[in-house]
C-alpha cells in the first residue's frame, strides 16, 4: 500500500495554487519552491480531468526533455508519484501497464506523457511551426517561459486550449495557463515581464507572481543566498536568478541593430523524438544529428577565442545569403583548449559528412607559446587533423580596428542587403550564452576611440561564457570574410576561389 506524504506548501506556491485566474505567469527565482509547485500543479490537472488532452509547451523539444522533465519528476516525487508506475514518457508502455487512454488518443507516443487515469501531456515544440497543430487542450503548461516566442506560443498553443467536456464543466483548472520563468537575461524574455503590467491592468483574469528563495526559508539552508553567491561568479546572474532583478536593456551596445529577429530554432524533432524519454542534464545524448540548420555535405567555419579562463568557439556556415551561426561551445579552467576540442567540438560533429573546417581564431594563437614548440594554433589544428579533419587556418596579421568591426556587423544586421553582406541568423537553442554576450557587449572610450567594452574579462563577478569572448568568435570570421566586400574592395566570398580563403 502506498504511503500518502505531506509536503507544505510555501506562501508563494500556496497563493499561485489558490489564486482563482486563468492566466499565472510565476517569475520565480532558483529556490523558490518551483519544483515542488509544478509536481503539485500537474498532479491537480490530472486529478481533475481524468481523460483529458494537455499541452506542456517548451521553446525547443530538447529542453523539454533535458531540463523541465527532469524537474517536474522530481517534485512529481515528492508527492509519491513515479515513472512507470503512475505515469511513462515516450512511449506506449502505459497501455501494457493498464493504463486508460485519453479521449483523444494521437497516434504515436514518442512526445506524449501519458499517465494512469488516461490524461495525457503533449509536448509542443515551439521552433517547430506544426507541433501543436490539430492538439484540443484543456490547459497549457510551460517553464522557461522567458525563453518563448510570443507569437508562436499564440499560434501554436494557445489557440488549442479550447477543448470542453461537459463532465469538466467545474473543474477549476479548465482551460487554465500556468508559465513560469527565472528572471530573462535577454531582451527575447521581455513579453514575459510584460505580462506584469497587464495583470494589473486585468487582475480578475491575470495573475503575475514573483518570488525569491526567502518565501522558501523551511525548506532551504539558512544560509542560502550566502552560499549561492559564493556559487555565481557573476552579479548579473546572480541577481537576475537569485533576486528576481531584471537586468538593465543595453539599447547602445556594441551590437546595437541585433534584435529578436536575428534568432532562430531549427532542431530535427524526428530525431530527437528517437532519443530516451528523458536525456540526461548534460545533453550527452545530443550531436549534430539534432540540427536541421547545417548543411551536412559542406564545410564548418570555426571560431576560437583562448584565454587563461575560459576557451570558446563559435560554428557557422555561410548559406547563400545568410551567415548562420550554429552552435557554440565552451570549456573553462582547469580545463584547455584541446578540452575544447576533444571534449566539445569532435564528439558534437562525429556524424557531419565534410570534414573541412576554416579556421579562425584571435591572432595571438599565432604566437609562440611557452612549454610548447606549438602555437595554440598549431595545437588545435593539429588535434583536427588527427581525427581525420582537413584545417585552413585563415588568421593572418593583426586584430582588425574595433570600430571597422562595429561598422560592417551592424550594417550586416540591419538585413536591408547594403553593401552585399549576408543576413546574420543565430541559432538561439545552440548559442544561449552567445546572445547574452553580444546582447550585453558595450562601447567603451578609453580616451583612444571608441570600442568594444573588454573590461567583463578581467571582472571576477562575471561568468566568463557571458563576457565578450563568445561575441568575439563570431567577429573574427565575418570581419575577415566579408571586410573588403564592405569596403568595395574584394568579389563576394561565394566568388572566391578556396586558396584566397586558405591563404
Amino acid at each position: 500500500m502506498r504511503k500518502n506524504k505531506k509536503v507544505t506548501l510555501n506562501v508563494a506556491q500556496l497563493i499561485a495554487s489558490m489564486a482563482k485566474q486563468k492566466q499565472k505567469f510565476l517569475e520565480w527565482g532558483r529556490g523558490s519552491g518551483k519544483t515542488t509547485y509544478l509536481g503539485y500543479d500537474s498532479l491537480q490537472l490530472v486529478k481533475q480531468m481524468p481523460r483529458a488532452s494537455f499541452a506542456m509547451v517548451g521553446s525547443t523539444y530538447s529542453q523539454i526533455l533535458s531540463r523541465f522533465m527532469p524537474a517536474i519528476k522530481e517534485g512529481l516525487e515528492l508527492f509519491g508519484i513515479y515513472e512507470n508506475v503512475d505515469y511513462v514518457i515516450g512511449s506506449m508502455a502505459g497501455k501494457k501497464l493498464g493504463f486508460k487512454m485519453p479521449f483523444q488518443a494521437p497516434d504515436s507516443f514518442n512526445n506524449i506523457w501519458h499517465w494512469a487515469n488516461g490524461c495525457i501531456f503533449q509536448f509542443v515544440s515551439l521552433d517547430h511551426k506544426d507541433s501543436g497543430r490539430g492538439l484540443n487542450s484543456y490547459a497549457i503548461r510551460g517553464d522557461e517561459a522567458a525563453l518563448f516566442d510570443n507569437e508562436k506560443l499564440a499560434i501554436n498553443v494557445r489557440n488549442t486550449n479550447r477543448a470542453k467536456k461537459a463532465i469538466f464543466k467545474n473543474a477549476p483548472l479548465l482551460h487554465s495557463e500556468v508559465f513560469t520563468s527565472s528572471t530573462p537575461l535577454t531582451r527575447k524574455g521581455k513579453w514575459f515581464t510584460d505580462m506584469e503590467e497587464l495583470a494589473r491592468k486585468d487582475p480578475n483574469n491575470i495573475l503575475f507572481l514573483k518570488a525569491t528563495a526567502k518565501v522558501n526559508m523551511e525548506n532551504v539552508r539558512s544560509d542560502y543566498f550566502e552560499y549561492m553567491r559564493q556559487a555565481y561568479t557573476n552579479d548579473f546572474i546572480y541577481d537576475a536568478e537569485m533576486l528576481n532583478i531584471r537586468p538593465k536593456e543595453i539599447t547602445d551596445g556594441y551590437y546595437s541593430q541585433l534584435t529578436e529577429n536575428h534568432y532562430y530554432t531549427d532542431y530535427d524533432l524526428g530525431y530527437l523524438e528517437t532519443l530516451p524519454g528523458i536525456v540526461d542534464v548534460k545533453g550527452n545524448s545530443f550531436n549534430s544529428k539534432q540540427d536541421r540548420d547545417v548543411m551536412k555535405h559542406e564545410l564548418l567555419i570555426i571560431s576560437v577565442d583562448w584565454g587563461a579562463s575560459i576557451n570558446a568557439m563559435t560554428v557557422s556556415q555561410l548559406q547563400g545569403d545568410t551567415y548562420r551561426v550554429l552552435k557554440e561551445f565552451f570549456v573553462k579552467s582547469p580545463k584547455i583548449l584541446d578540452h575544447l576540442f576533444i571534449e566539445k567540438f569532435l564528439p558534437y560533429y562525429k556524424y557531419h559528412q565534410c570534414k573541412e573546417v576554416y579556421f579562425y581564431y584571435d591572432r595571438t594563437g599565432n604566437n609562440d607559446t611557452a612549454n610548447s614548440k606549438m602555437t595554440y594554433a598549431e595545437q588545435a589544428a593539429a588535434i583536427l587533423k588527427k581525427h581525420g579533419w582537413t584545417v585552413y587556418s585563415m588568421t593572418t596579421g593583426t586584430n582588425p580596428d574595433y570600430m571597422d568591426k562595429f561598422r560592417l556587423i551592424n550594417v550586416a544586421l540591419k538585413d536591408d542587403g547594403r553593401k552585399q553582406l549576408p543576413k546574420i541568423r543565430i541559432n538561439k537553442g545552440n548559442c544561449p550564452n552567445l546572445i547574452i554576450s553580444m546582447e550585453h557587449a558595450e562601447i567603451y572610450d578609453r580616451g583612444k576611440g571608441l570600442e568594444k567594452d573588454k573590461r567583463s574579462e578581467r571582472r571576477k563577478s562575471v561568468d566568463q561564457e557571458h563576457a565578450t569572448h563568445l561575441s568575439d568568435t563570431f567577429d573574427y570570421p565575418f570581419y575577415s570574410m566579408f571586410w573588403d566586400i564592405f569596403n568595395g574592395t574584394a568579389l563576394s566570398p561565394e566568388d572566391r576561389p578556396l586558396s584566397t580563403f586558405a591563404r
